[in-house]
């Protein structure tokens, strides 16, 4: 009996085994890291794209809920709305950023504000977040908020579209906790229409 336990000992088999079910569990951890770094990699060019698309659209003349909706229906999964949608997830802005009506500008840089009429600020998906340009109130947008605004000529307008997401890992790893999910992303364009 004692010369068979020590043959299965040294048996080389039985060494490949206790390696394998050390080493598996750590390479299947890797993995799952290296796609949730995929996955974040991915939401983030999403929404940047998104922020660019909404802006460039809304920028040249397109209305902006039709132009929100296409840009929501493009960036999906990531934006999903409806039954199986995740509003809760993101939030996306739309804002008409005009020159303070009834301010002259002699000279540069004039006061801008969010427009205040109808579709001024619009705002789908329901993420807790505020656009960080402020609210259609008529209150000047401070140039730190929108930096290069004192460069442009008087009687602009600027389209912007602001993307919230807050992220959450698909796979339950540990790159999850180690990022900001908080996305945010922010595009401004000169109107063109």
């Amino acid at each position: 009996m004692a010369p068979s336990l020590g043959r299965i000992l040294r048996s080389k088999k039985g060494q490949s085994l206790i390696e394998l079910s050390l080493i598996a569990p750590l390479m299947l951890l890797l993995a799952y890291g290296a796609v949730e770094v995929g996955s974040v990699i991915s939401t983030y060019l999403t929404i940047s794209h998104t922020t660019r698309e909404g802006a460039n659209l809304t920028s040249r003349g397109t209305l902006p809920n039709p132009a929100l909706d296409a840009i929501i229906l493009a960036a999906a999964p990531t934006l999903r709305t409806g039954a199986s949608g995740n509003e809760p997830q993101w939030r996306v802005i739309y804002s008409k950023i005009i020159q303070k009506p009834g301010t002259a500008c002699p000279t540069e840089p004039c006061q801008y504000i969010v427009d205040t009429a109808a579709n001024g600020q619009i705002v789908k998906g329901t993420l807790n977040k505020t656009s960080k340009l402020g609210t259609p109130t008529g209150i000047p947008i401070p140039q730190t908020t929108l930096p290069g605004i004192q460069d442009v000529k008087a009687g602009q307008t600027f389209h912007v579209i602001e993307v919230f997401y807050d992220y959450a890992p698909s796979i339950i790893t540990f790159v999850g906790k180690g990022i900001n999910t908080d996305f945010y992303e922010r595009t401004v364009f000169i109107g063109v229409s």
